[in-house]
């Protein structure tokens, strides 16, 4: 059998990939649910592309038109979603090259993750692609999806909201959690991919493609192992002059490196190494998924510090002190004050508040509060601190202005008003100083109001619920910060 083989520019590839005008679901399904139900809504729900269902037993799926085979289709096909048995896996690929599908997407899994029966059956489908001259997705992958294009193989049906991050997972549930944890803190994504076990496609490679694409200002990425790893580094190197790349890197202790071996077949490889080639090429190494989206979040809403020196705010001297040793010991340093600063809080604050950094309100009344934004600004004009960290809210919730201040609608609507002009104001000098300024309101959830959400966002001020993943997030931008200015020659 002679395989039809595509010659198609990288660009090209690329842009059926994420943004098909036709898409072919083989092992398409009528269940509720199953992969193949899945999708093929979520290539419907795109509303712009021709979608061809295959299945040799169902005449219809979705309500739409059914083919027993790919050959059968009687239009072009950019994309195939595969979501057969894996037996059946490497015919369905001859059929694509046989076809002239430009590019594909494997979900079945039962490759190379499960030993070496499946390390031969993954090898045959990407030689059979490879004569077919097809890239695909996987196998062993979740979906993929591109906000831009409305294009999502997850099986997504609502709203994809466009964004500036750009998602790559060895892992696809993990992928997913990274999504929906970013869309929480209001960071939406440009594309998001489960890369599965990249017999075709790599890591580097998506990379070196999101490196120049417009819709994707930041990369991060769940990496089990690097299959071209001195690929990766030079590729970093350049890239995260202008876009930050952050990852979680796994795999670093035995048991971890065992797991990782039968999730994607990947091997880990030396932790120590790729730590120190991470910190080399200015990419971002997190903990966890968590402080990954943590990370983003404070890139995409937040300048970079110039230094690490800190100014805290507190509401009592406990918490202050508290707050100073955590950032202490994640490397940041607290600040010595102005004596202009002193003198500017000295007429804000009571006579007993200590005069020395942490700043301590000395017990606040309820008209104390109102003057936070007050005591803000001269800390954000203090020459001698690079980040402020608040202890106190900086936006009030209704249940303080009602409560505790006691303020009716009218007062409240009022407050409400002066309290954008101050947030307005906070965030001018936020963007002439470069200052992150990060609130820190222990066991709430700060991010849970919508609106105030947006409010701090619209100020460029980060909301954190826990002061040592605030320090740990503020010392990663300060990191990365130093790395910008080694490789531009700054100080």
């Amino acid at each position: 059998m002679t395989l039809s083989k595509n010659v198609l520019s990288t660009q090209d590839f690329w842009r059926y990939l994420f943004s098909p005008a036709s898409v072919a679901v083989i092992g398409a399904s009528n269940t509720p649910g199953s992969w193949g139900n899945n999708a093929v809504k979520g290539a419907l729900a795109a509303g712009n592309k021709l979608v061809y269902p295959v299945n040799p037993n169902s005449p219809e799926i979705l309500g739409q038109k059914a083919y027993r085979s790919v050959t059968e289709i009687p239009g072009d096909v950019d994309l195939a979603v595969i979501v057969v048995t894996e037996k059946l896996v490497p015919d369905v690929m001859r059929q694509c090259a046989l076809k002239g599908v430009k590019a594909a997407m494997i979900i079945t899994s039962g490759f190379a993750e499960t030993g070496e029966a499946g390390r031969k059956l993954e090898a045959e489908v990407a030689e059979i692609a490879r004569q077919g001259g097809i890239r695909f997705i996987g196998p062993n992958s979740m979906g993929h999806a591109d906000t831009g294009s409305k294009m999502s193989t997850f099986g997504q049906t609502g709203e994809m909201k466009k964004g500036p991050v750009a998602v790559l997972s060895q892992s696809g549930s993990t992928c997913m959690k990274i999504v929906r944890s970013l869309g929480e803190l209001g960071v939406n994504c440009s594309k998001y991919v489960s890369t599965g076990n990249e017999a075709s496609i790599i890591l580097e490679d998506y990379i070196e493609f999101l490196a120049k694409d417009d819709d994707t200002k930041y990369i991060v990425a769940y990496v089990e192992g690097l299959r071209d790893g001195r690929r990766f580094f030079n590729l970093a190197k350049e890239i995260t002059k202008e876009k930050p790349i952050v990852l979680v890197k796994v795999g670093g202790t035995e048991e971890s490196a065992r797991a990782v071996m039968s999730h994607t077949g990947a091997l880990a490889g030396s932790d120590a190494v790729h730590t120190a080639a991470f910190r080399q090429s200015g990419v971002i190494r997190v903990e966890d998924d968590d402080e990954l989206c943590d990370v983003v979040y404070a890139l995409a809403n937040s300048p970079l510090p110039r230094n690490n020196r800190i100014g805290i705010l507190s509401i009592g001297g406990g918490q202050g002190a508290l707050t100073a040793e955590i950032c202490e010991k994640e490397g940041l340093a607290v600040g010595k004050l102005e004596p202009g600063t002193v003198e500017k809080l000295d007429k804000i604050l009571p006579p007993r508040w200590p005069r020395r950094n942490p700043v301590d309100m000395a017990g606040p009344t309820a008209a104390d509060l109102a003057q936070i934004s007050n005591l803000l600004l001269p800390l954000l004009e203090d020459k001698n601190l690079d980040i402020i960290l608040l202890l106190v809210p900086i936006v009030m919730d209704n249940t303080i202005l009602t409560g505790r201040m006691g303020l009716k609608t009218e007062q409240i609507e009022a407050y409400r008003e002066k309290e954008l002009q101050n947030l307005k104001i906070i965030r001018e000098k936020i963007d002439r100083f470069e200052k992150p300024v990060a609130g820190i309101w222990q066991g709430r959830g700060v991010n849970s109001d919508p609106a105030s959400s947006a409010k701090l966002r619209d100020a460029k001020i980060l909301a954190f619920s826990n002061t040592r993943r605030t320090a740990r997030v503020i010392s990663l931008l300060y990191r990365y910060r130093q790395y910008l200015d080694a490789v531009n020659g700054k100080k």
